[in-house]
């Protein structure tokens, strides 16, 4: 005979199933029990289909940077420096529309629905530009591909930490980071392998439409997350998804997992009731929430203001101001390194932690600048940004290492962490808060995108380096005063962290949570190590 809590929640109501299964509570216990029961090749494939939007993200993004040298008099004429920076920025500017819209409708119509209006976009926006002929057509497109890209950069990160068991959500996150930058390899790759043909970019950018297409058919195949699902009163429905993540869990773990849940949203004074209006002031009027705010969207800004995309964008423009000859094909060297380093992250960054991370790199990128400002220094540019004395020389080799550096150091926490920071915020502003932390990327890269340019005419590429390399600095002091270590945590508990305040405090009782942790699965493996001796011990007697 089943058991009550066992009993199938299909036929419960809400209202009956919070009473009769009573959930465990954050501050009763360190990790939910399920959380050790995932398994499967499920996980990975659904969190694989979403990353494809990752990909997309980063492949539209980058392939600008080879365009903009391949184009020519394609596009009516020789584009200016300020027409360079349209077409890179302008990008930027339809990701912020992109992730505003995304926001306001992503708990209304969920997430698949936005990831696949996302895919959309990038097809649409792939073909007005691959078909452009004039400046104007051709910024339209690049209007429309970033429609899509803000799209996957609020929805993708959300849908993949809503759907991760706790003790993998870092990792699966940043596999969509990594597919980031896998797409911008690809852009690279592309660029150099059509370099030399006649309409050769035409061809680059058209190739971005085959995975929008299959990402938009993969959106017919995956599941809404249980997150989202019990929130809509879907609760049968969240626990076979649940059971498909956790599949050595018990139908009574299954069900108290989507107890959990659901009382987190009971206790959020009926979540599905609030308006827009309302989760607007419970954002930034709990203090908690705020606290949170502030973590994820400063990291966020950080990220973007640490230059690292402007490296993307115009690294072949900068390396052909170093001397290279073919700097294309050298600037596939900084994605490869992005993507590289990334890998890092995927394999440790759950068990490493965040905050570890970031404070073990966000030094060298710091140095790396520094270094690179000077070396800069040293070869003969004009004011215009051309080569006065053209030649590859030591200044040029020491400027392409350091940046190589700079993106190992980035890509290892700084071009990660922060597309984690969906998980910093509960589920009763997760969608408001993930917009706002969107909207803080692309508004910083709007500025970055468009002024690089005109900084390395204006302040010297020297100058310009040293102002990034501050910036990194200052990013790296508010990082070990302000950012908690919350790997690990369910994303139901992890609002007790920022109960504590912002700053320190919050920082000082999440390293006594992962203390704690550490400690109670030490106690844990003890316990089971003594339990199967004992039991083997028995059975040979």
């Amino acid at each position: 005979m089943s058991t009550p809590a066992a009993i199938s929640l299909a036929e419960k109501t809400s209202e009956t199933f919070v009473e009769d299964l009573e959930p465990t509570r954050p501050d009763q216990e360190i990790m939910d029990p399920i959380e050790d029961k995932y398994g499967g090749i499920y996980i990975w494939l659904i969190t694989g289909s979403a990353a494809v939007g990752g990909l997309l993200f980063g492949y539209d993004l980058s392939i600008i940077s080879g365009v903009l040298l391949m184009v020519g008099t394609d596009l009516g004429h020789t584009l200016s420096s300020n027409q360079q920076e349209l077409l890179t920025s302008i990008t930027s500017g339809g990701a912020f529309i992109g992730a505003l819209c995304a926001g306001l409708m992503l708990d209304r119509f969920g997430r698949r629905f936005v990831i696949g209006l996302g895919a959309i976009f990038f097809t649409a926006g792939s073909v007005i530009q691959a078909s452009s002929y004039s400046l104007a057509q051709m910024t339209v497109g690049r209007l429309v591909v970033g429609l899509g890209i803000g799209e996957a950069a609020m929805v993708a990160p959300i849908y993949i930490g809503e759907i991760s068991p706790a003790k993998l959500r870092g990792r699966m996150v940043t596999l969509d980071a990594l597919a980031i930058t896998l797409g911008q390899v690809l852009a690279n790759v592309l660029n150099i392998i059509f370099e030399n043909v006649s309409n050769g970019w035409r061809y680059s950018i058209g190739v971005g439409a085959v995975p929008s297409l299959i990402l938009l058919g993969f959106c017919f195949v995956v599941p809404e997350t249980p997150r989202y699902l019990i929130r809509k009163n879907m609760i049968a429905e969240a626990e076979r998804v649940t059971a498909k993540i956790y599949i050595h869990a018990s139908a009574e773990d299954v069900t108290r997992k989507v107890a959990n849940i659901h009382h987190q949203f009971k206790v959020e004074e009926r979540l599905s009731e609030l308006s827009f209006r309302d989760q607007l002031r419970l954002l930034y009027k709990d203090p908690a929430n705020l606290a949170a705010l502030v973590v994820a969207c400063g990291l966020m800004g950080i990220q973007q203001f640490a230059g690292s995309n402007t490296l993307i964008y115009y690294a072949p423009t900068l390396f052909a101001l170093c001397g290279f000859k073919n700097s294309i094909a050298v600037s596939i060297v900084v994605t490869a390194a992005n993507f590289a380093f990334g890998l890092a992250a995927l394999r440790y960054l759950d068990q490493v932690g965040r905050r570890k991370f970031l404070i073990y790199t966000m030094w060298g990128t710091s140095v790396s600048l520094v270094v690179a400002a000077v070396a800069i220094h040293f070869i003969p540019i004009s004011d215009d940004l051309k080569v006065t004395d053209e030649g590859l020389t030591w200044a040029g080799i020491l400027v392409l290492v350091c940046i190589i550096l700079f993106i190992g150091f980035y890509a290892s926490a700084l071009g990660n962490v922060p597309w984690h920071g969906n998980e910093l915020f509960p589920m009763e502003v997760r969608s408001l808060g993930t917009m706002m932390l969107t909207l803080t990327c692309w508004g910083s890269n709007i500025v970055v995108s468009s002024t690089y340019l005109s900084m390395m005419e204006n302040i010297t590429p020297s100058g310009t380096f040293g102002f990034y390399a501050a910036l990194n600095f200052i990013g790296y002091i508010c990082v070990i005063l302000c950012y908690p270590e919350v790997a690990g945590m369910t994303l139901e508990d992890i609002k007790s962290v920022f109960k504590k305040g912002f700053g320190l405090p919050s920082v000082r009782y999440s390293l006594q949570l992962q203390k704690e942790r550490k400690l109670l699965a030490k106690q844990e493996n003890e316990k089971k190590n003594f339990e199967e001796t004992g039991s083997s011990g028995m059975g040979r007697e």
